[in-house]
């Protein structure tokens, strides 16, 4: 039900923690009906949204779409959520996860950049991200043209792991 909700528009971070503390789940939540969404202090453009596509989504047909493209969801509630993130201020509800998180990529560090690169950031990304992979740290970046895409080019090179983060799903083109 995170993911069948994660498809709504205009339900991120805050939406998803008035429904986590209202509902007993989001199971609860999806079969609930509009004044409850009323109740829980959703706005009445995301509660319209909810009405709408409630009847467009089917949850477990949603799952099975993520299993056979080989994703995984981590939900804030989940022990294996990154402890770090869960500390921004509104932390993503879900996480979609092709691959495997590590417990090592706990110590990770974030390379984001510009997509028109200098000649300096040419030269030293690729430097410094490879040294700092060989020592451990697993290279966190937004797989963008530029900074990003050196950085992750430079902790394969330096035999490091890297950890991709798109903002927007790898089904949406940005």
């Amino acid at each position: 039900y995170y993911n069948a909700f994660n498809l709504i528009n205009g339900i991120g971070p805050i939406t998803f923690k008035k429904l986590l503390a209202h509902f007993n789940s989001l199971k609860d939540a999806w079969l609930a009906n509009l004044s409850q969404f009323k109740e829980a202090s959703l706005e009445k453009s995301v509660i319209e949204q909810i009405r709408i596509s409630r009847q467009k989504i089917d949850p477990d047909l949603e799952m099975e779409k993520l299993e056979k493209e080989g994703v995984d969801l981590i939900t804030i509630e989940d022990e294996n959520y990154p402890k770090l993130l869960k500390e921004i201020y509104n932390p993503p509800a879900l996480l979609y996860v092709r691959g495997k998180l590590e417990k090592k990529d706990e110590f990770s560090l974030g390379v984001v950049g510009t997509r028109k690169l200098s000649l300096y950031g040419q030269q030293i990304t690729p430097q410094i991200t490879a040294d700092l992979a060989k020592a451990g740290l697993t290279i966190v970046s937004g797989l963008a043209k530029g900074i990003d895409a050196l950085a992750h080019q430079a902790a394969l090179s330096g035999e490091g792991r890297t950890i991709a983060v798109l903002g927007s799903g790898v089904d949406r083109k940005s």
